[in-house]
């Protein structure tokens, strides 16, 4: 059995869960606005992996770290008025570097990652505060006019509030971000709240995006219609 030497390691210092968070992630004046929902697509996983945390970079047994570029995504979940949610669980997905999905319903040509995790979670802390380490996902094409920009899907539940799906984009994408139907959707006012920079980050030796997801009492009446 191959071990895993840098994931022990994160599990032995506590930096695989919120303990990536250095300190207190600050809140930009837009970032109590209600993070506005979208679909969930067809990708959500029909079945999990095995290996589920909030590092979708290393699979447990698998000596070779998933391609492409490793970054992180950091932020808080929070109920509008900026209060922070504890307990709250956190799940991602996404396409892997070249663009596909781990899903059966992916036709994509482009190469599955079996170093990729696809798919993983985390549960925010006192602060509400959470961290995944992933890959940038690759773009996919939809139609022969439609590519969808680089994203990472994000679907947030909490007690007693309705659960929230939306997906989050990247800045540098501006020419594919501009064109996506999905996106086009959101209100613009509120599109900069669904899209993050990355930052390289000098001690993480990784860039970083934060994302602060913030939830209402109700988002059923609030969901971009596209299922891709």
């Amino acid at each position: 059995m191959v071990i895993n030497t840098r994931r022990t390691l994160l599990k032995k210092t506590g930096l695989l869960g919120i303990g990536l968070l250095a300190h207190q992630l600050p809140l930009a004046s837009n970032q109590c606005l209600l993070t506005p929902q979208q679909t969930e697509g067809p990708f959500y996983p029909l079945q999990f992996p095995q290996d589920q945390n909030n590092d979708l970079t290393l699979i447990e047994g698998h000596s070779q770290p998933a391609k492409g570029e490793m970054i992180m995504i950091k932020g808080r979940v929070l109920i509008d008025g900026c209060q922070p949610i504890k307990g709250a669980k956190v799940e991602i997905w996404q396409a892997c570097t070249s663009g596909r999905y781990n899903h059966d319903y992916d036709g994509n040509p482009a190469p599955l990652d079996p170093n990729f995790q696809y798919w993983g979670y985390g549960t925010t802390d006192d602060d509400g505060q959470y961290s995944f380490i992933t890959v940038k996902p690759g773009s996919y094409p939809v139609t022969r006019d439609w590519q969808r920009p680089p994203h990472i899907h994000f679907k947030v539940t909490a007690p007693t509030l309705s659960p929230l799906i939306t997906q989050l984009y990247f800045s540098e994408e501006t020419e594919l971000n501009q064109k996506d139907r999905i996106l086009g959707r959101v209100p613009p006012q509120k599109k900069e709240l669904v899209i993050t920079q990355l930052i390289f980050d000098n001690s993480l030796k990784k860039r970083v995006g934060q994302f602060n997801i913030i939830l209402g009492q109700s988002l059923a009446n609030n969901v971009t219609p596209e299922i891709v």
